[in-house]
């Protein structure tokens, strides 16, 4: 049952009406039974439960493509992420949670957040993590492969791990709305629902983006502001083989040497940051099921590569495994 207090908060936050959020669908079961539904659905935790036979939770689990839409309701809990149930051949997985009703203590990176109803928070699989419940917890999760926030020479969840964010009417509230949206429909999106996924979660990088700029310290600097725009840029004319740091400089009115300079402190040249790009699109279509049958010569194409043994020499320089050897790690 939801409390007054999360009924106004729900009410504050019209992402969270009721037509909006799927309940998870089920009867409800007892501990043993709701722990092996979430380490199925989530990940692997330890879990430490105060009065584990009068617990009762029902989780149910929607997957589309590689990402698992999780809806869940339970009673007081404990889950914890440690040496003991993080596997280190596993991939990485980032779980985005948006707390309904109850409240969610989430412990990762010296940091801790309280989630109540209107607020989010995401973890990253691959660190320790604590997670504390209070009764009458409902969440919706979104757990998918952190590839897809790209950062592969940076940490894209660098200080917004277990960090609370309000589900406010802007970019988070449209965000989550086309989440919920497609928690909703998963059964009914045929062919094109991998796609949609994908194009949400590019939504979704770009949401966490916003949130790390918003908290980095220090007033805003004119050069950041224009490096993002000219990643941006380049993000959108990736699959142009003709991309380069000239046609990027004039599109921004400054100088190739100027580019160069902005480039300088990332630890990127123009090029490098491209051929960086390029790659992790490669990467996320040689590991998607649905674009299997696709020759990898043609995925290289869609991203600018103009040369299919160019793109295997690059591929294998920047992760150290031929496109087909990523592709058949990847998709079993």
């Amino acid at each position: 049952m939801t409390s007054r207090a999360d009924q106004a908060d729900q009410a504050a936050h019209p992402v969270l009406t009721a037509d909006l959020v799927p309940r998870p669908r089920g009867p409800r079961v007892e501990f043993g039974t709701w722990t092996h539904a979430v380490e199925r659905s989530v990940l692997r935790f330890r879990f430490d439960c105060e009065r584990p036979g009068a617990f009762t939770g029902v989780v149910s689990n929607r997957p589309l493509a590689d990402v698992n839409f999780v809806d869940m309701e339970c009673g007081r809990h404990a889950a914890h992420r440690d040496a003991t149930t993080i596997s280190e051949g596993e991939p990485p997985y980032c779980v985005l949670t948006l707390q309904l009703s109850g409240e969610l203590r989430l412990a990762q990176d010296d940091r801790v957040a309280v989630l109540k109803p209107g607020l989010f928070a995401i973890y990253d699989s691959a660190k320790p993590a604590t997670l504390i419940s209070s009764d009458d917890y409902r969440s919706t999760c979104i757990r998918f492969p952190r590839r897809y926030l790209g950062g592969r020479h940076d940490d894209p969840l660098a200080g917004i791990t277990a960090t609370a964010f309000d589900c406010a009417p802007g970019l988070p509230s449209a965000v989550w709305d086309m989440l919920l949206s497609l928690n909703r429909n998963v059964e009914t999106l045929g062919p094109n629902g991998p796609h949609a996924v994908r194009s949400v979660l590019d939504l979704v990088a770009v949401m966490l983006r916003a949130e790390r700029g918003e908290r980095a310290a220090g007033p805003a600097d004119p050069r950041e502001a224009l490096l993002e725009r000219v990643r941006a840029y380049v993000d959108e004319h990736l699959s142009d083989p003709e991309l380069g740091p000239a046609g990027i400089a004039a599109a921004h009115y400054v100088s190739p040497r100027s580019l160069h300079n902005l480039f300088a402190r990332t630890g990127f040249t123009v090029a490098s940051w491209i051929r960086a790009r390029r790659v992790e699109r490669c990467m996320r279509d040689l590991a998607d099921p649905l674009l299997r049958e696709v020759p990898v010569a043609a995925l290289a194409a869609r991203w600018g590569f103009t040369s299919a043994s160019h793109f295997g020499q690059v591929f294998k320089r920047e992760t150290g495994r031929t496109p087909a050897e990523f592709r058949q790690d990847s998709l079993g």
